[in-house]
């Protein structure tokens, strides 16, 4: 009979497990639930803190905006909506600066001096030596002194400013895309320019052309028209075109202050150009003397300050100062003369 062989006998070995091992078995899973936690808390704060600095920036780009248009009433609005955030002094800064430019040294005076109140660590508390003879004041503290000293001066000087003209002037008024543009002109004081402009206005000379140039800058701005060239002439000979003949000069004593008509003047030459003409948006005294005023905004102002700030295209060898939307003179009308 056969034998049969006994069971092999198979012992199983079990392997133990450091304290370590078992921890980790037992609380890898809550573990890694707290670190997808903390891991999610970290990158939300990251992404919220991002969000934060996104709209910080975004908060300034009105200020900016404004202040690239030399726009006061923009920045006017800026400061009011900004009250009690960092962007408050900035604001004041931009308004007294602009103000300053355009010739409105109250407004001007009054920003800086509310500058002056404020906490900014740079404008209103950091002092430097820009005071009398090198003394410590701040940012704030200089310019409201300077606007003052301005304001003050100003109005010991009224050489600065022009008479009004009298109301038996004869009128002038632009008709605009942007609007009406009234015009009183100086015909006791500026015969020659005054009695040319109102021949070519009647003869419907000025219908179609284009206000072909925009200067806005701290010392300067104007918006200059008149050209024949722009009806129908390549961009560059805008600047150059007249009615072919040119004006002499009258030594009125009138000046450059803001809100006034002035005849514009061949490139490099002493004399006034035939048809084309400027409006004064800021005092521009380094004018006085070398071109004519023989007029003076009475009516829509406003109107020329939109057409100033018009976006200007750059500069391409002597193109420059071209608005990208040139604003046209569609018609004129003559009152009085």
């Amino acid at each position: 009979m056969a034998k049969h062989k006994a069971p092999t006998q198979v012992t199983i070995l079990r392997e133990e497990k450091s304290t370590f091992q078992n921890t980790v078995d037992r609380f890898w899973k809550p573990v890694a639930l707290i670190t997808i936690v903390l891991s999610g808390m970290l990158l939300y704060n990251i992404w919220s803190n991002q969000q934060a600095e996104a709209k910080a920036g975004i908060e300034w780009v009105p200020l900016d905006d404004a202040l690239r248009d030399q726009d006061l009433a923009g920045i006017r609005a800026v400061r009011e909506n900004s009250q009690g955030s960092k962007i408050l002094p900035w604001a004041l800064l931009a308004e007294g600066q602009v103000a300053l430019s355009q010739g409105n040294n109250r407004e001007a005076q009054e920003a800086f001096a509310s500058l002056s109140t404020t906490t900014d660590p740079v404008l209103s508390r950091l002092e430097l030596p820009i005071g009398p003879d090198g003394a410590p004041t701040t940012i704030a503290a200089h310019l409201t002194a300077a606007s003052t000293v301005q304001a003050t001066w100003d109005a010991e000087n009224p050489i600065l400013t022009n008479p009004a003209p009298a109301d038996s002037m004869p009128k002038m008024v632009f008709e605009t895309d942007a609007g009406e543009i009234e015009v009183t002109l100086y015909m006791d004081r500026a015969p020659v320019h005054v009695k040319n402009i109102v021949k070519l206005a009647k003869e419907g000379f000025y219908d179609g052309t284009l206000f072909h140039r925009v200067v806005r800058n701290a010392n300067m701005w104007i918006v200059q028209g008149g050209d024949p060239n722009t009806l129908e002439g390549e961009e560059a000979t805008w600047g150059q075109g007249g009615p072919g003949y040119d004006q002499t000069p009258e030594k009125n004593g009138l000046v450059h202050a803001k809100g006034y008509l002035s005849a514009a003047a061949p490139s490099g030459g002493a004399r006034s150009s035939g048809s084309q003409f400027f409006f004064t948006l800021n005092p521009c005294h380094f004018l006085d003397g070398r071109h004519t005023i023989f007029g003076q905004i009475t009516s829509g102002l406003s109107i020329v300050e939109e057409i100033g700030k018009a976006d200007i295209r750059p500069a391409v060898g002597n193109l420059r100062d071209i608005p990208v939307e040139p604003i046209k003179i569609t018609g004129t009308r003559i009152t009085g003369a």
